[in-house]
């Protein structure tokens, strides 16, 4: 009688098994194509001016040429230049900054080279102004729902040596040199 058991669940379980493939057949349905309309991207871009940026010293007017100048402590170096904007997109908020790599050492095996490009990368803020720009720091651009296309911004690197409390602490630093090659304002949406 086990064996008419077992036989009889063996069968009972084919059969429900058999049924269970059933229900994929005939069954009605439809489908309608309706007017999604179109999504278009916005646009994020920070892009050179073409205009040529102007380095000055200690809060002077009098642009230098910056290759010659001599860095010491104490002394605040201004960098202005004019970049164009993009930024469209109805909720689009983007943060404006410089990039990462903008100083760094001229030679990166050079003790002197390395202590300058720390010295002035700790001490280096950007500010910016422009139509939609707001914030002291860091500097927020805002499309809105119209968006901003190729708005000009003035954008102002300002990286200062600082004089040390402590006398002698800047000596690592002398005859330094670092390299400005990679100066990079940033545009990164929030």
């Amino acid at each position: 009688m086990n064996k008419l058991i077992k036989g009889a669940i063996a069968g009972a379980a084919g059969v429900v098994l058999l049924l269970g493939g059933a229900g994929t057949f005939a069954l009605w349905n439809s489908s309608a194509t309706v007017a999604g309309g179109t999504i278009v991207a916005g646009d994020l871009l920070v892009a050179d001016s073409g205009t040529a940026g102007v380095w000055t010293v200690n809060g002077g007017v009098t642009p230098i040429t910056l290759s010659s100048y001599k860095i010491v402590p104490g002394d605040v170096l201004t960098y202005t230049k004019t970049v164009n904007v993009t930024a469209s997109g109805a909720s689009l908020v983007a943060t404006l900054g410089l990039g990462t790599a903008s100083i760094t050492p001229t030679a990166a095996g050079n003790a002197a080279d390395v202590a300058l490009a720390a010295y002035l990368s700790a001490n280096t803020v950007l500010a910016a102004s422009g139509a939609s720009i707001t914030g002291s720091g860091p500097y927020t651009v805002t499309a809105g729902a119209a968006g901003i296309v190729a708005q000009p911004v003035v954008v102002t690197a300002t990286i200062s040596f600082p004089k040390s409390a402590t006398a002698g602490a800047e000596n690592g630093a002398k005859t330094g040199s670092v390299s400005l090659a990679n100066l990079t304002v940033t545009l990164t949406q929030n």
